[in-house]
């Protein structure tokens, strides 16, 4: 147990010490890291970069229809305009969204899904989009084209080995090719 300096002081002593410096904290670092939340009731996380890629993760969708899941809190150093897909999410989920902004918010993440309780979560992290993409065998020029068209054959890739990305593509139409936009595999 970490010793937080007040167990040797006496009572006036620890009386003065926490009208200075505030009462003593459970866990400060961790809440720090996790947006204000006890690591025990986070369900998912994702860093700063994973919100500011196009798209959305799959996982932070399946973490919102946990049946522990209430809040979903956004740091305000995202990008709400890039996290405003998940906001809507929290609110088709009816969860709580919140946006906080503290200087002792510290480290990468950037939105935490959480229970009001301890859940039994062991991976809250999330890889990356393009680490996970790249796993699977989709080509660097598909990530890196997320909202644009794809061909039927990158679809169908997609498809076979990342059938939840599909809804971040379109496929190319007749207006798409007049307009000369083509899928990144044949640029």
């Amino acid at each position: 147990m970490k010793d937080n300096g007040l167990g040797h002081k006496s009572a006036l002593e620890q009386a003065v010490l926490a009208g200075i410096y505030g009462p003593p904290e459970l866990k400060k670092e961790e809440r720090q890291y996790y947006l204000g939340q006890f690591r025990e009731r986070v369900i998912k996380v994702l860093t700063f970069e994973q919100i500011a890629e196009p798209g959305t993760y799959p996982e932070i969708k399946e973490a919102m229809a946990h049946p522990l899941a209430r809040r979903v809190i956004i740091s305000r150093r995202a990008s709400l305009p890039s996290a405003n897909e998940y906001v809507y999410l929290a609110h088709k989920h009816n969860l709580n969204f919140t946006t906080v902004d503290s200087p002792e918010y510290k480290g990468p993440v950037g939105l935490v899904v959480a229970a009001e309780q301890a859940v039994d979560v062991k991976e809250i992290s999330i890889p990356s989009r393009r680490e996970r993409l790249l796993a699977a065998g989709i080509p660097a020029e598909v990530i890196d084209a997320t909202g644009q068209v794809l061909c039927k054959a990158c679809l169908d890739l997609l498809q076979t080995k990342a059938p939840q990305e599909i809804k971040n593509y379109r496929r190319a139409n007749l207006l798409d090719r007049l307009l000369g936009h083509q899928c990144p595999c044949k640029k």
